[in-house]
């Protein structure tokens, strides 16, 4: 299980092998279900969005790429190949998902979220949502 040292230690390493620079980390509080790790491009900023997920196979380190600026309710994720595969490296075992995956849309019917509270309540639109949840 990852740690937010190793989380960071990740985010430096993958942004020096990238051509980025770390410009700040958020921890997950009351409204936030994940951690980020802001890297800073030329053409832009992203957040490496970090949280802990459990399903039946058992808990997983899930790993995506957002647009830095997140507000309350809002996550918007990009794409960021290189940084996602250099982060596949350095965190082995992790589950990645890319953009297409966390904006594809959920059944809330499906076993899964039938009994989600989350996906219930708030009726996200997509997996990412539900994964990386800004709500309250």
């Amino acid at each position: 299980m990852t740690d937010p040292k190793e989380f960071r230690r990740a985010c430096h390493e993958a942004a020096r092998r990238t051509r980025g620079q770390v410009v700040r980390f958020v921890p997950g509080d009351q409204g936030r279900n994940f951690d980020t790790g802001e890297i800073a491009y030329p053409h832009r900023t992203v957040a490496v969005v970090w949280t802990q997920d459990g399903d039946e196979d058992g808990r997983h380190e899930i790993l995506g790429i957002a647009d830095a600026f997140i507000t309350f309710g809002t996550i918007t994720f990009v794409d960021e190949p290189g940084l996602l595969a250099v982060l596949g490296e350095l965190l082995p075992g992790h589950r990645l998902y890319s953009r297409a995956e966390l904006e594809a849309p959920i059944d809330p019917t499906a076993p899964r979220w039938k009994n989600h509270y989350d996906v219930k309540y708030w009726r996200p639109d997509c997996l990412g949502q539900v994964l990386f949840s800004c709500w309250d």
